[in-house]
């Protein structure tokens, strides 16, 4: 085979899945706080919500007999069963791990961010929970009022509570390019759209075509309904809603965050001034908090009992919300906020999600990361769980990397000519699909296919292809961990182009790497 220069790989990265009134249309409203508040979707809530309006606290956090009182505010979407568990209950109960450290914690259930965001403003909440893209696009809000806030700990991974339900024709994102879609807006589930079409490879024109065919609904169970009646073609939406828009062969999951297992987190966050003053008595909080988490692990029935009772929620409700989610360790926090490495999930989540927030006019800067984290109470109690480890329990076994593509996205990768050896430029294009695609579809197979351009021979170009693919596949494995279990590689050589010599003068299109990012089911 006879090239000059560099051979210049295209990736296509393709992921595949599974099988009225109050209704907006997508619009780039101006970015004002004022319109904010108004189309804000209460996060994981029934209602409309708003936008904090960073209020300072109506007084200083109360100390009882000495000791703190905090209030966090919460849903019931399972971010916090193990601060329930921790604390026996809602309000202390004679076995809560937060009275034993010096705490007296109240886990003050608020369903609706609106709600909460009201409370929190008036001080009857000092510490919130909400999902980190959320938080991205309130703390420009609350920072414009001259108030910070500052997330402090992670307590959950979304595992398959949060997803889209299309019509069952409908198998791919690139399948989405025509489709009306229902949701509810600035919630996980919007952010949810726009995070799987940024990583796909429609273009420009077409995902801003999606974007306009959004329909927002007022309340989550209304995008359910439209779906169910055949009035949208998908629904992004969360659990029980997103089964039940599947339900009656209506609709697919065509993809939830039991696949995206790494995209929806809940996080922990109060105002930096209530942080300041309760510093001294905050990592005994979070690790008594950790400390739910393991009972939870224990003793799963009676965790369950204690969380059902508390939330006045069925047994069964409450352990199919747990399996869900995945309760977050001190091993997951240190490396969600990359406590011990130079990026972080947290950073290029929250980075990612505020560039979505600007993009859309929803606000006008982009927060540092940075300055809306407070990772010193997690670092005060490291050497407590210095020999923990993330833990998962995905299992790969490679006769399964099959199935339908449902997301692909291309990106340029360059080979020396000949050659099958990434250099500098080529490991930051794989670091940033590693980054933003594999580690965020953690329960899924990669299925690498390497190809070439028709030029030269054959057979010593389907060879080289396939070199390259073991490269890519050995680098991922190698430096960011994955467990080669999930990787296939695949040589096609010249046999699946998808340009030609008019189209593609220089036959970049067909010097490209395929990725397939199968779902593990």
């Amino acid at each position: 085979m006879k090239l000059t220069g560099l051979s210049k790989f295209l990736i296509t990265v393709v992921v595949l899945g599974a099988a009225a009134a109050g209704v907006y249309r997508y619009s780039r409203a101006p970015g004002s706080t004022a319109f904010w508040k108004q189309g804000q979707q209460g996060q994981q809530g029934q209602d409309e919500g708003k936008a904090g309006d960073g209020t300072p606290a109506a007084k200083p956090p109360a100390r009882k007999g000495g000791r703190p009182h905090i209030v966090v505010g919460v849903n019931d979407f399972g971010g916090a069963y193990p601060g329930l568990v921790a604390n026996d209950g809602a309000i202390a109960g004679p076995n809560s791990l937060f009275s034993k450290a010096g705490l007296d914690v109240e886990i003050k259930l608020v369903p609706g961010s609106k709600e909460r965001l009201e409370q929190f403003d008036g001080g009857q909440v000092d510490v919130m929970l909400l999902t980190l893209d959320y938080v991205a696009n309130l703390y420009p809000v609350y920072h414009a009022k001259g108030t910070e806030v500052q997330a402090f700990m992670m307590v959950d991974w979304s595992r398959g509570n949060l997803g889209m339900v299309t019509k069952p024709g409908i198998t791919s994102i690139e399948g989405l390019k025509k489709a009306r879609i229902a949701t509810t807006r600035n919630t996980p589930t919007h952010y949810f759209i726009f995070t799987l079409l940024d990583r796909s490879n429609l273009s420009a024109a077409e995902i801003t075509q999606v974007k306009e065919s959004l329909v927002f609904a007022k309340k989550t169970p209304l995008a359910g309904e439209m779906f169910q009646r055949g009035e949208v073609d998908a629904v992004a939406i969360w659990e029980p809603h997103l089964s039940r828009a599947a339900a009656e062969g209506k609709g697919r999951l065509l993809v939830s965050t039991a696949t995206a297992t790494n995209l929806i987190a809940d996080v922990l966050f109060a105002r930096s001034a209530f942080l300041d003053a309760n510093a001294d008595v905050m990592p005994a909080f979070v690790n008594a908090w950790f400390e739910g988490v393991e009972q939870i692990r224990r003793d799963r029935p009676g965790s369950v009992a204690l969380i059902a009772k508390a939330f006045k929620q069925q047994l069964k409700e409450t352990d199919e919300v747990l399996s869900k989610i995945k309760p977050a360790t001190f091993a997951d926090n240190r490396a969600f906020f990359g406590l011990e490495t130079e990026s972080s999930p947290y950073s290029i989540l929250f980075n990612e999600a505020a560039q979505i927030w600007k993009r859309e006019d929803v606000i006008k800067e982009i927060p540092d990361p940075r300055k809306a984290v407070r990772t010193k109470f997690l670092e005060a109690v490291a050497a407590q769980h210095a020999g923990e480890k993330v833990v998962e329990e995905f299992e790969f076994k490679s006769s399964k990397a099959k199935g339908d593509a449902l997301l692909s996205k291309s990106v340029s990768i360059f080979f020396p000519s000949g050659s099958a050896e990434l250099d500098a430029n080529a490991r930051r294009i794989v670091d940033d699909f590693a980054n933003r695609t594999v580690g965020v579809f953690q329960n899924a197979y990669v299925r690498v296919e390497g190809n070439t351009d028709s030029v030269g021979n054959r057979k010593l170009n389907t060879a080289l292809s396939k070199r390259r693919a073991d490269a890519v596949i050995d680098y991922l494995v190698s430096r960011h961990r994955f467990d080669t279990a999930r990787f296939v590689a695949v040589g096609n050589g010249p046999d699946r182009p998808v340009a030609d010599n008019k189209t593609d003068p220089g036959r970049e299109l067909n010097r490209r790497t395929d990725f397939r990012v199968v779902p593990n089911y």
